[in-house]
Order: C-alpha cells, then structure tokens, then sequence
C-alpha cells in the first residue's frame, strides 16, 4: 500500500467506516416488537454502552495510534497472554459475522427477485461464498478500495434505505393511513423495566452498537489519528443513535409491533406499504440498498481484525511468518485474507446443514454474540488500567473524569452474562434438535432439559430465558 494521502483513511472515512461496520437495519425488527418503549430503550443503551464506548475508543485510539487497536491497548494494560486470548475471540466473532450479513444481504436480494430465493439455500449459500471472495480480492488490492467500498455502501446501503423507509412512513401517515403501532399512550413509552426478560432484551440490545473499536485497528493508516478519532467518534455516535431510533419509529408506523420476520423484516414492512401506496418499485431498490448495506458491513469488518492479528503476531511470530507476510505489490496481508475468505466459505454452506435459512442466520447471531462478547468484558477494564498505570501517555483526547464515573457501565458486566447465558443454552438446544445419532442425543438432553426450564436462577434471582 502506498503510503501517499489518497491511500490513508480521513476523519469522513472514519465515519463512514463506524456507521458500516455498526449500523445495521437487521437491528430494528428485533427492537421494534417493544413498540413506543423501544425509544428509551435505545436511549438506555446508547447510555450504557455506546457513548461510554466512544469516549474509551477515542481516548485509547490517540494514546496508542498504531495497528492493532484493542489487541495493542489490552497488551499495554494486561499482558500478551491476554491479548492474545481477546484476537482469538475476536477473529471468532469475525468470520461467524460474515456469513450472517451476507446471509442477510442475500435474503433481501431474494425477497426481491422472488419464486421462493429468499428461503433457497443454494442460492444464500454460493452467492454469499462468491461475493465474500470478490470482496476479499478487491481489499488484497489496498486500502483505496476499502475506502471506495465504504463510500458507496454508506450511501447506497445505509443513508438511503434508512431515508426511505423512513420517508414512507411519513408518506404513510399524510396519506391518512393509521399509524400500526400506539405511539400516543404515554404508558407505552415507559418501558417495563420490572421483568427480567426486558433486561436481558436490553443487555443483549446493545450488541447492536457494538463496532467502535474496529477502525482503530488501522490507526496506522489514518492521516491525523490524534485529531481525526475523537471527532470521528463523536460524529458516528450521533447519526447512528439517530438512524437506529428514527428507524424503529418508521417500522412501527408500517407494521404493527411484533410482526417482523428475524430477517427480513424490513422488506416486509416495505412489501405491506408499497402495496397499499401502490409504490412496487419501492421494493427492488430497497433489496439492492440492504444488499449494498450488507456488503458495506462485511467490509468495514474484513481487514480490521487481519491487521490486528498482524501486528499480534508480528512480536513472537506464533503463527509463523506467512501470516503475516506482505503482498509484494499492494502490501496488504493477502495470505491472512486469503485463509479467512476460506474458512468463511465453509460456514456460508451452513445453511446447507442447517433444517432452514433462519435456523442458520440465528445460530450464526448466537455464536458472533458469545465470542464478540468476551473482548468488551476485557477492553473496560484496560482502559481503566492503563489511567493508572500510563498516566503520563500522551492523548490528544482524554475523557474528563466527571463522564467516566457517570457512564461508565459497571451494571452492563452484570447484565451482559445473561443474554450469553440464554444464548448459549438455546443454541445447544438448536444443535441438539439436528442430532440424529443416539450418542448425540444422550449427550446434548441434559443441556436441553436446561435450556427447557422456565427460570435460571442466578443469585437469587430467576430470569427468564430469552
């Protein structure tokens, strides 16, 4: 890659990489269900998780500007060993999430075409291997495509499918057409805080936030890291608490709340709408716009981690030298990229094994979350560590102490085992419904008979399952 100004990344393509790499519309049909409450409850985590992670990524991404992102700050604070256990979990929660947008992607690109594509598991599964590779060949080729990818897919597959979605609801209702949700009772914006199942909803709610610490990982690369994160991450936190809130309202105007498929909610709430506004062509451009989302996702996420694990590997060498070797021309870890678009391949063809489309798009959410988890469980408590023991390390942003007593989520490391917890024993229960073998069974029914209980009990209290 070469290291002149059109190759290194700016404070508009920090941006556009955080609002790929962490807005999704996929989210909204798992909040809208919780009508007018969804509002606070976005605000609840966007509290709890989102603005506590900026400010942390912002302040650790100017300390430390270099590749490596969270691999180099929990290094600094904890150790190798550490650090070593977070690229794992994290290069885990990588390519279990590739597969899952272009699952996603492909969903919406088949609900368009139609004749039955959006459930046909050849067409998911060798369409999503086929793009991951065109995907991963045009990021060997350097970092300016990366930002050109990002470009488009932040227009194509987020702003506008975000504005028109929105802008139809708003059509919907000038048109004199009843809005399908209760937005005007005042009690159905208080959400019920009081029962455990809307907890564990909001713990596992701010996942959908989660995507902050993936840009530091080429700080490298950036012009200014010192001056161009901390704006970055400010700006990011803005649009997408706004698209995310603005977005559940719209979908909450089209269909009533509850009634949005895991997958392709959004397209259903489209399909519902341009029927009754006689709007068809709404449709095609939609499902090509959450196809580009998806594309747009998956990429912010490519060539983070790899860097990550470079420059993990790069000190001991643990995993020899060709994966961390350099193309000769465009100088991008083409081997590394090569090994994960392989590995990607394979779990694409899940839904080949899998009893339906859904079932594999859910395991593959179970497992991104259980992996995805266990960096942010470390990353907290580095930046904490590292106040203590580098105070003295220059930042050009450094949180004022008044905000990170106030936001800094204590609560969350309390609440965010339970949605780990169901997620991993509906999972096994998931597995366990595909096993066929009598071993099989005798070994997963216990897990089952677990995960079939109404109550879990953690201290003394009971939660319910997810």
């Amino acid at each position: 890659m070469s290291n002149t100004n059109s190759g290194l990344l700016g404070i508009k393509d920090i941006v556009f990489m955080n609002v790929i790499a962490i807005l999704s519309l996929r989210q909204i049909p798992n909040v809208a269900p919780y009508g007018a409450s969804a509002m606070l409850l976005w605000v609840i985590a966007a509290f709890c998780l989102f603005f506590p992670l900026a400010m942390v990524c912002g302040e650790l991404s100017t300390g430390w500007p270099k590749d490596g992102g969270i691999f180099v700050w929990i290094k600094e604070a904890f150790g190798k060993r550490i650090a070593w256990i977070v690229v794992v979990c994290f290069l885990f929660s990588c390519v279990l999430f590739f597969p899952l947008m272009l699952q996603f992607g492909f969903t919406a690109l088949g609900y368009m075409i139609g004749g039955g594509l959006a459930e046909n598991k050849a067409f998911i599964g060798i369409g999503s291997a086929v793009i991951f590779w065109l995907l991963t060949l045009m990021n060997i080729r350097g970092m300016e495509w990366t930002k050109i990818i990002n470009s488009i897919s932040a227009w194509c597959g987020v702003f506008i499918p975000s504005a028109i979605l929105i802008l139809l609801a708003v059509v919907w209702l000038c048109t004199g057409h009843q809005m399908q949700t209760d937005y005007t009772t005042a009690k159905n914006w208080i959400p019920d805080l009081g029962h455990w199942d809307t907890i564990v909803f909001l713990s596992s709610m701010m996942f959908a936030f989660a995507g902050l610490e993936v840009a530091p990982m080429i700080a490298g690369r950036t012009r200014n890291p010192q001056r161009d994160f901390p704006r970055a991450m400010a700006v990011s936190a803005a649009v997408i608490v706004g698209i995310y809130m603005v977005g559940t309202w719209a979908l909450n105007t089209l269909l009533p709340a509850g009634k949005t498929d895991i997958v392709a909610g959004v397209m259903q709430a489209m399909h519902a709408a341009a029927d009754t506004l006689h709007m068809p062509w709404l449709i095609p451009v939609m499902a090509i716009c959450m196809f580009f989302g998806a594309l747009g996702q998956i990429n912010s996420w490519l060539v983070g981690p790899i860097y990550m694990l470079q420059e993990a590997s790069r000190e001991d060498n643990l995993l020899g030298d060709r994966i961390g070797k350099l193309h000769p021309v465009w100088k991008t870890p083409a081997f590394a990229l090569t090994v994960q678009a392989i590995i990607v391949t394979v779990l694409c063809f899940s839904t080949f094994i899998s009893p339906s489309v859904a079932a594999a798009y859910w395991m593959l959410t179970a497992l991104t979350t259980i992996t995805y988890f266990i960096p942010y469980l470390v990353m907290f408590p580095a930046f904490w560590r590292l106040r203590k023991t580098q105070p003295d390390t220059p930042r050009s942003f450094k949180i004022p102490a008044r905000f990170y007593r106030l936001f800094y989520p204590r609560w969350v490391f309390f609440l965010s085992p339970l949605p780990l917890r169901c997620y991993l024993f509906r999972l096994l229960k998931l597995i366990w419904a595909d096993i066929s073998s009598t071993p099989g069974r005798l070994l997963a029914e216990p897990c089952w008979r677990l995960s079939s209980r109404s109550t879990f009990t953690i201290g003394r209290r009971n939660v319910m399952p997810v």
